[in-house]
């Protein structure tokens, strides 16, 4: 049977971490509640910058998509924000860390803002 092909999303939730272990669940689970409050196709994408914790486990246990830097001299100031982009399909990307969590109605305000002034 073939696959059904998913749309291409409208906004990208992009979370930046690094040894976010305790807090990662936390931000996942926020940010796909917010995805799913703004009726529009979206994709999470958690950006880690080689984490030594379980975070990564933690990550891929939700409907996400994680990416990680190929290697630990690669961490800067900056490297998790490209990562996170560079692996962003939507048309909108919001950003957060992975210590964050969205406020409920936060997402949908903003995207409303946005389509009424871009």
């Amino acid at each position: 049977m073939a696959r059904a092909e998913q749309p291409q999303p409208a906004l990208s939730i992009a979370i930046k971490c690094f040894n976010e272990e305790h807090k990662i669940a936390g931000a996942i689970e926020s940010a796909l509640a917010a995805g799913r409050e703004t009726h529009l196709p979206f994709e999470v994408v958690v950006a880690d910058s080689c984490s030594t914790d379980r975070t990564v486990d933690i990550a891929r246990r939700y409907p996400v998509r994680v990416v990680q830097l190929a290697h630990t001299q690669d961490r800067g100031c900056g490297a998790g924000t490209e990562l996170a982009y560079a692996h962003s399909q939507g048309d909108l990307v919001f950003l957060m860390d992975g210590d964050m969590q969205l406020v409920p109605g936060f997402l949908p305000a903003a995207v409303a803002h946005l389509q009424r002034d871009p």
